[in-house]
């Protein structure tokens, strides 16, 4: 029976560690997925959840057009940005990819979200 060399593993633990990715500087042009960092004026914005999706269905006919709100990260402050809707620091939620639909449902890789900043 073969025995590994004993820096066997100690080369693999290496190999592993040069694999490690160092932090990226935030996009800069307001677009952003779940986690992901982007500038906006001053300000970093870091989308982290979808709170709310209640916009109407692409696919669907509505009587109230409903709304998104995403759970975000603005500087160091946490706050729920509504679509459209310019909050009290002029970040706006400008966009949400992709549009909801009846017969499918968004899985939180998918989401793609553009912030610009409007003044207050």
């Amino acid at each position: 029976m073969r025995t590994l060399p004993p820096l066997l593993p100690l080369l693999s633990l290496i190999a592993i560690g040069a694999c490690a990715t160092l932090p990226q500087e935030p996009r800069s042009d307001g677009m952003a997925r779940l986690g992901e960092t982007t500038r906006v004026g001053a300000l970093t914005v870091r989308p982290l959840a979808v709170v709310e999706d209640s916009r109407c269905p692409e696919n669907a006919r509505c009587i109230v057009a409903g709304r998104l709100i995403v759970q975000a990260r603005v500087g160091r402050d946490m706050r729920n940005l509504e679509l459209r809707k310019p909050d009290a620091a002029g970040v706006v939620l400008d966009s949400a990819d992709p549009a909801k639909r009846t017969d499918r449902r968004i899985l939180p890789g998918a989401w793609r979200f553009h912030f610009s900043a409007v003044r207050p």
